[in-house]
């Protein structure tokens, strides 16, 4: 694949001239329609807003709001400046927030409504306090607050930053300048922020599109959470970057919401992780019939369940519906499988290497390459993050002298190039010195057509290291007994590999962007059981 040597303010204007009256942008919730002209025009009007803050080349700024149009116009607006975008979830934990102001540095910080404003008004003003480099607070809010600007004022000021002052300023950014701090989401620590540059948030987006065979024409759903990569490249800047519409239903994962919307625009690709696209399937005003226009899209962020995948192709038309496999510190995917894959492949694998990226399996102990269909640790190279921000110990400790990616994920690679993921070199259960690994047991339990989640965890016990535990989530309406779903699982695994404990639940806890908190799982297991 040819690089594409330019910069995110400059493929989007392109497009803007080649299609200003193509919508662009459709928020539903908030009635809000742009063209590709009126998104560039705002986008610039912010930006020079931004400018006129004393906000420069290389500040960090802060975007802290639920799914509204603003947050996209202002990550392009800080991309055009020269800043870095650093995407806060709206829910993250208030040890977390200043964490990130503070290490990140933030020069400023645009907040959204949808968060709690009272409380967060609150917080902020505190932050204010604490963090000395924050010096500049934007609200989105239909009313103002003290020490705070409010959103349409800063696109006001922009009049007082010539267009002559704005172009000097984009056309000295680089492709290789960073453009977004993305922080981890920290379960297992401090989050750690990854610098992200201009090459990889266009090059990947491209490819990405390019293999689910996206065209300008599509209207991609966008309903996975902005705050996280998933929903900030790999649909938005993927949909922007060839030219597409992004449909936004809600500010926040609404099933009613999105079921209307996807039917109202006639989205013809949605994207989520399983257990999103699971509670859209299971929702009681879901009507394959008005889901007919969409036929592409990605699963992502957990495996998808055999289940799951015949349910939206065979079942509801998603014909070339795909599975993909990426982190944040990779700029987003690196793996996806075909559309016209079988769906025992598009489940069974995450694909094989996009064309700007290369993978390899290696023996974790040793760092030797293994050979095909030999599990080891996956390792990418091509677009990867620059540096965990000001963490160079672990900046080195996740990409070797030779530039490749240790990703901490388990996988198989197949003669074809398609690779298999077998977990996480973290969640691999040892139990009596066995390894165990939970993708394995979870696709035994998803043979029972009841079943609409599992997750199988290990926790800890004094004397076997780990033991085992399987909750399974039912679909609405259904039975099927546990020990059924036991003697089935440890007839297929084997007393040694099969968990002790199985437990049918209504919920699991998880992430704002939809992923299952194993280690929450684990932390409840080890009460109950213990």
């Amino acid at each position: 694949m040819k690089m594409i040597h330019r910069t995110i303010h400059q493929v989007i204007e392109d497009i803007a001239e080649e299609w200003p009256n193509r919508e662009a942008l459709v928020h539903t919730e908030m009635g809000v329609r742009y063209s590709y002209a009126l998104l560039s025009w705002e986008t610039e009007r912010v930006c020079r807003g931004l400018m006129a803050l004393g906000l420069k080349k290389g500040n960090p700024i802060a975007i802290w709001a639920p799914n509204i149009p603003e947050w996209i116009v202002s990550f392009l607006a800080i991309s055009k400046m020269g800043g870095i975008s650093v995407p806060i979830d709206p829910a993250v934990p208030r040890d977390d927030f200043h964490y990130i102001l503070d290490q990140s540095e933030c020069r400023g910080l645009i907040m959204g409504k949808g968060i709690e404003v009272e409380e967060s008004m609150d917080l902020i003003l505190a932050e204010r306090d604490r963090v000395p480099s924050l010096e500049n607070v934007v609200a989105i809010a239909d009313q103002t607050y003290p020490d705070t600007i409010p959103w349409t004022e800063l696109a006001a000021m922009g009049d007082d930053v010539s267009p002559d002052t704005l172009k000097e300023a984009s056309l000295r950014v680089r492709p290789e300048d960073p453009v977004a701090l993305m922080y981890t989401s920290g379960t297992t620590g401090r989050p750690k922020g990854v610098v992200l540059d201009h090459l990889g948030l266009i090059n990947k987006p491209i490819v990405a599109a390019q293999r689910q065979g996206l065209t300008s024409k599509d209207r991609l759903g966008l309903f996975f959470p902005l705050f996280h990569m998933f929903g900030n490249t790999c649909v938005a800047l993927s949909g922007l970057m060839i030219g597409a519409t992004l449909v936004m239903p809600c500010e926040v994962f609404d099933p009613s919401k999105i079921l209307r919307a996807v039917f109202k625009e006639q989205c013809t690709a949605v994207y989520g992780s399983p257990s999103m696209f699971i509670g859209l399937l299971d929702h009681p005003e879901f009507n394959k019939r008005k889901w007919r226009t969409v036929k592409k899209g990605i699963v992502g962020g957990a495996p998808c369940p055999m289940e799951l995948m015949k349910r939206m192709v065979e079942e509801n038309g998603m014909s070339d519906m795909t599975v993909a496999y990426g982190i944040t510190e990779a700029s987003s995917w690196i793996t996806m499988t075909q559309p016209g894959d079988p769906i025992d492949r598009r489940v069974s694998t995450i694909g094989t290497p996009l064309s700007c990226c290369e993978v390899k399996i290696i023996e974790p102990a040793t760092g030797e390459e293994v050979p095909t269909r030999t599990q080891g640790e996956i390792c990418t190279r091509g677009y990867l993050m620059k540096e965990y921000y000001k963490l160079p110990a672990a900046t080195a400790a996740a990409i070797d002298r030779d530039g490749w990616l240790h990703t901490g994920d388990l996988g198989v690679m197949d003669g074809s190039g398609y690779v298999r993921l077998t977990g996480r070199l973290k969640d691999v259960i040892v139990r009596n010195g066995t390894k165990i690994h939970p993708v394995e047991l979870e696709e035994m339990i998803y043979c029972f057509p009841e079943v609409s989640e599992a997750q199988v965890f290990g926790f800890p016990h004094h004397k076997r290291g780990q033991e085992i535990a399987a909750w399974i989530r039912l679909k609405p309406g259904t039975h099927v007994s546990v020990r059924a779903i036991s003697e089935h699982v440890r007839g297929l695994a084997g007393a040694d590999r099969a968990p002790d404990h199985f437990k049918v639940v209504s919920a699991f806890p998880t992430t704002r962007s939809g992923k299952v908190q194993k280690y929450k799982l684990a932390e409840m297991a080890v009460k109950e059981y213990s």
